[in-house]
């Protein structure tokens, strides 16, 4: 990722007969990497010295407590795992029995989502800093492949661009902490935007591209086992290389994809068989996110229950093609449901980082990297305007990015769009706004200050819309109770004197509320 690219556009092809001149010197990537380093840890260290790491067991009814009981169970059971651990939340309660919730689950050996966190979790030592550890490291990884993706399709400024704005991103570290699977995909799915750029601009066939095609099928693979959306995903890239073999008349390349994806779900099918559930089944929490996010009465952007979902379940019995039809059917009309996507797709344009298991807002007060990193609504303008410009230039470099962009969007959009489900998108903003960043920079270098000071112009609107009129959610609620109730427990608890009283003035002066 170093050296300099001209205009940001229409990078030059490097196959392995190519001679490209080196990156950059070593000083340049031990900078870079000592840099990362002390970013985690310095997040680490603020977050590790709070309440912050006794929130996974306090907050019983969130995914992070729900992923400690799963990986326990993984352990008692071994790795077969044939009753895994389903949460039996408080909402959960009001709609139907466990037992009810088991037949629509179909079955309690179902895995409640997509296992390979869960197995993960399990794997590592018992003390949970260990899990963390390996999450930084991931969103570190994540830094990386996306600054080499860039520097492989726009250029090496505009790679060095796209891992500094990594680096910096404030989301990346919010979400490094909680004990859920979102970094884990972000860091498979970045790898294969990667090696698939590598594969396309590879010569085929090669020894390179045969390599590329193994771990393709293999990150396919681990994908589907973190997140529900490579359903979708693995059909579009597998007919994308399937096309690009006949074009190429190189058919060596997709068959390693195809094995090395059969043997990665391998494991999976295995321990189906052996529990007696379908072998590919991963997930059995489609009907309520669905009917959460779709439903009439769903909330755009905030986690809530519709007032339909009890009625739907009984009336579908959980079954996916059921559900789908009678969500339809909960509203009173097309324009009512339209409405709804269309408020929830304005959402993503809303600098408002919804929470879910851990707020955003309260990881500021903790740690400073979050508190001044970079933000989604500082990196979206300049990513849309990059995504205009390869659009309009026609730069086919980024083929793989406007792939991937509408099955990104329909993982976040099939439920609620809650601010960890959206930063998947930060995967394509951040090279999209490296590379607008980098072609602005070339416009300064040539003194075009005419056209420069045109797009700076749209920046600043763009950035104005967004803190402006798309700015749906109220600056003073931004924040929610939960967490600073759950932290004046926990330090009255454990005697924290000093927190728990100004967890009792933050209370109160940020919600009119009295310490529990």
């Amino acid at each position: 990722m170093g050296g300099e690219h001209a205009s940001g556009f229409k990078p030059r092809v490097i196959t392995e007969s190519s001679n490209p001149q080196p990156a950059g010197n070593p000083g340049r990537f031990m900078l870079a990497g000592l840099v990362l380093v002390f970013l985690y840890a310095l997040h680490l260290s603020y977050c590790q010295n709070s309440v912050l790491p006794f929130l996974d067991k306090a907050f019983t009814d969130s995914d992070m407590n729900a992923n400690l009981h799963w990986a326990a169970g993984i352990k008692t059971q071994g790795w077969l795992n044939p009753i895994p651990y389903h949460p039996y939340t408080a909402w959960m309660h009001e709609v139907a029995p466990y037992g009810r919730w088991v037949q629509w689950w179909g079955g309690e050996q179902i895995f409640q989502q997509s296992p390979l966190y869960a197995y993960l979790l399990a794997a590592l030592p018992g003390n949970l800093l260990y899990a963390r550890i390996v999450q930084a490291l991931m969103s570190a990884g994540v830094c990386v492949f996306l600054g080499m993706l860039t520097a492989r399709i726009a250029g090496h400024r505009a790679g060095w661009l796209a891992f500094w704005l990594a680096a910096f991103y404030a989301p990346f570290y919010a979400c490094s902490w909680p004990l859920l699977r979102d970094g884990l995909g972000w860091f498979i799915t970045a790898a294969l935007l990667w090696a698939l750029v590598e594969l396309t601009r590879s010569t085929w066939p090669s020894d390179r591209s045969r390599r590329l095609g193994w771990a393709i099928g293999a990150l396919l693979g681990f994908g589907y086992l973190t997140r529900e959306f490579y359903l979708l995903l693995i059909p579009l890239v597998g007919g994308v290389l399937a096309f690009f073999a006949w074009r190429r008349r190189a058919g060596d390349v997709l068959p390693r994809v195809l094995i090395a994806l059969i043997l990665t779900l391998s494991p999976l099918a295995v321990r189906n068989y052996c529990v007696g559930a379908p072998l590919l089944a991963s997930s059995n929490r489609f009907a309520e996110s669905f009917i959460e996010g779709n439903a009439a009465g769903a909330h755009p952007y905030h986690p809530m229950i519709p007032p339909y979902t009890r009625s739907i379940l009984y009336q579908t019995g959980a079954q996916p093609w059921g559900v789908i039809r009678a969500t339809f059917a909960s509203h009173p009309g097309t324009w009512s449901w339209v409405r709804l996507e269309l408020l929830k797709t304005l959402s993503l344009l809303d600098p408002y980082e919804s929470p879910d298991n851990l707020s955003f807002y309260f990881e500021q007060t903790i740690s400073p990297v979050v508190r001044f990193g970079l933000q989604y609504w500082m990196l979206l303008v300049p990513a849309l305007a990059g995504l205009f410009l390869t659009i309009y230039r026609r730069d086919r470099a980024h083929l793989w990015l406007w792939l991937f962009l509408p099955v990104l969007l329909a993982g976040i959009l099939v439920g609620t769009p809650i601010s960890r489900y959206r930063q998947t998108l930060a995967l394509l903003l951040i090279p999209w706004a490296a590379y607008f960043l980098s072609y602005f920079w070339g416009l300064l270098q040539r003194r075009d200050f005419r056209v420069a000071g045109g797009w700076g112009a749209i920046l600043l609107l763009g950035w104005g819309l967004v803190l402006g009129p798309l700015a749906r959610q109220p600056r003073q609620q931004y924040e929610r109770p939960a967490e600073y109730v759950l932290a004046a427990r926990i330090c009255q608890q454990l005697g924290w004197e000093k927190e728990w009283a100004q967890t009792q003035r933050e209370l109160r002066q940020k919600f009119n509320l009295e310490p529990p």
